[in-house]
């Protein structure tokens, strides 16, 4: 069933954006940590934007730290979970939900989750159906 929230324990979840090589405009959280309770969803934005005349599609890759945190790290809705496609000169907020596992070890009190943010525009073209409705 449903995890039942540990209101008397608090969590600090940190969050680090960065942008793989070549990536250009802005790719940030809305905020640098959040204070939750395991069992509490909480969505926190992101935004990405896409500076340039042609569309463009992104990809965040998640990691966390401590590396033992990620059993009890569960993200419900991610934007890392599929490709983000932009157009030109596009911005987006785009959320996660996460859920701090209430079985997280006592010793762990903060967990630091980054993405790195990767223009796969290229990739992404090479992986469509070849097909083209005109």
């Amino acid at each position: 069933g449903p995890s039942q929230v540990v209101e008397d324990r608090t969590v600090t979840v940190e969050f680090i954006t960065q942008r793989g090589e070549g990536v250009n405009g802005d790719f940030t959280s809305a905020t640098r940590r959040v204070e939750v309770h395991p069992g509490e969803p909480t969505t926190v934005n992101f935004y990405a934007e896409n500076p340039t005349a042609e569309p463009m599609v992104g990809q965040a890759v998640p990691s966390l730290a401590p590396s033992e945190g990620t059993l009890y790290f569960h993200k419900t809705e991610c934007f890392c979970f599929n490709n983000q496609p932009f157009a030109p000169n596009e911005a987006k907020a785009m959320p996660v939900v996460f859920v701090v596992d209430p079985e997280l070890p006592d010793d762990v009190d903060t967990l630091t989750l980054s993405y790195t943010w990767f223009d796969v525009t290229q990739t992404a073209a090479a992986d469509a159906p070849a097909t083209r409705v005109n």
